[in-house]
């Protein structure tokens, strides 16, 4: 009887993890700040951006990995993050793999994620 308990555990367990709930573990978020952006941006200081720099850094880990760019839905937050997705294009980033999503309710911030596209895309 205890065997048995511990084998619907186990299967609970499988079933969790096979259906989608441990996927969302797979993505990683990363604040970009105004105050950072603000910086006189160039080829040099991009790259040395820490949410820029591990973003990249964790999309390269990935076979099927994509970044959604998430900013406020303003005029000023769509020509950020399209000057963002620029950057990440000269830093080895395909464009097909970087979506863009407005909507974000706090303007002092971009929001990169990066996971799985299937993910990101829920």
């Amino acid at each position: 009887m205890n065997s048995n308990r511990l084998l619907v555990i186990g299967l609970v367990l499988l079933s969790t993890l096979l259906s989608g709930s441990a996927l969302a573990n797979s993505v990683r978020i990363y604040n970009l700040s105004a105050e950072d952006w603000a910086r006189p941006r160039s080829g040099s200081v991009i790259p040395t951006l820490e949410s820029v720099r591990l973003a990249v850094a964790y999309w390269e880990t990935g076979a099927n990995t994509a970044i959604l760019l998430n900013y406020p839905g303003d005029d000023t937050g769509e020509l950020w993050a399209a000057e963002l997705k620029d950057w990440l294009v000269t830093l080895g980033v395909p464009s097909d793999y970087i979506l863009m999503a407005p909507g974000l309710q706090a303007a002092t911030d971009i929001r990169i994620m990066v996971g799985e596209r299937g993910e990101l895309l829920q």
